[in-house]
């Protein structure tokens, strides 16, 4: 099942020869509120709702994919994978690492999935990544329950700002050189767990004006997704509605030689088998 934020209302989101049709959520104000709900939200609503009973419901309405609007408006927190995937790290030429490295995305930074950025520098970067939303949440997960704790699935772009970054030495700023205004954006809807099938064959691209520039699938990841949720959980509390940005693939513009980047007028889009695509346009 997909849960969306259209028309400033949670809605439930099905896909039938390339048209979305929708119907809103009874009972809820937004995401947030069904996120900090989930356990009966999943109990009582979605256990009866599927993609058949959206499309022949008499109140579902086509929907236009470019009005879908930011999914989660108000976690708590955005902790992010850095060197997730092994080419990336070679093309960083970083070792690979014994532990996920994290870092925290900041949540002023967070943006929808149809997202407009004024560059920070001459040097800042694509990324897109697979987004884990926390719904039961907790704190010292093990690896065997992580499923239990994840809502569901988004796309995410983490734009990054390679000169911030390492402004004082390699790596020394990462969360401020990834939080500017916007450089966060999900959606285009979440995909709850359980409408996914085989999360890790799904294939992460990248495209900037069309161009592919990343692309490789989940299981390329070193940590996977229940490693990172036990991990992370280890140290904090996972809270409903905090989203994970699991790491890139490689094809990144700072591991290309020569280095490119973004520049005015640029459009780069995320997409992800079966969990939609994301944009951003450049000013």
């Amino acid at each position: 099942m997909k849960l969306a934020m259209y028309d400033h209302q949670p809605t439930f989101v099905a896909l039938q020869n390339g048209q979305f049709w929708g119907v809103p959520i009874i009972g809820y104000d937004s995401i947030d509120d069904i996120l900090n709900d989930w356990q009966n939200f999943l109990a009582n609503v979605l256990i009866n709702i599927n993609d058949d009973k959206i499309i022949d419901n008499d109140n579902a309405t086509q929907l236009d994919p470019q009005h879908f609007e930011q999914p989660v408006q108000h976690p708590r927190q955005l902790p992010a994978v850095g060197f997730n995937y092994l080419d990336h790290m070679k093309e960083m030429d970083i070792v690979k690492p014994k532990r996920p490295n994290i870092f925290n995305k900041f949540v002023s930074s967070l943006a929808g999935p149809h997202n407009s950025i004024h560059l920070s520098s001459d040097t800042v970067d694509w990324e897109s990544e697979l987004v884990v939303v926390i719904g039961r949440g907790g704190r010292n997960i093990s690896r065997e329950d992580a499923e239990d704790a994840i809502a569901g699935y988004m796309v995410g772009q983490d734009i990054s700002d390679r000169t911030v970054q390492s402004i004082d030495g390699p790596s020394t700023q990462f969360d401020l050189g990834k939080s500017y205004k916007n450089y966060s954006p999900v959606g285009p809807y979440i995909t709850t767990i359980a409408d996914v099938d085989d999360i890790v064959s799904k294939t992460v691209t990248t495209k900037v004006n069309g161009e592919i520039m990343q692309q490789a699938t989940i299981d390329k990841m070193i940590f996977d997704i229940q490693t990172l949720v036990s991990y992370i959980s280890n140290v904090i509390e996972l809270y409903p509605g905090d989203l994970i940005f699991t790491g890139t693939p490689s094809g990144t513009g700072v591991g290309r030689d020569p280095q490119v980047f973004l520049k005015s007028g640029d459009l780069f889009t995320s997409e992800i088998d079966g969990l939609g695509t994301i944009e951003t346009k450049v000013n």
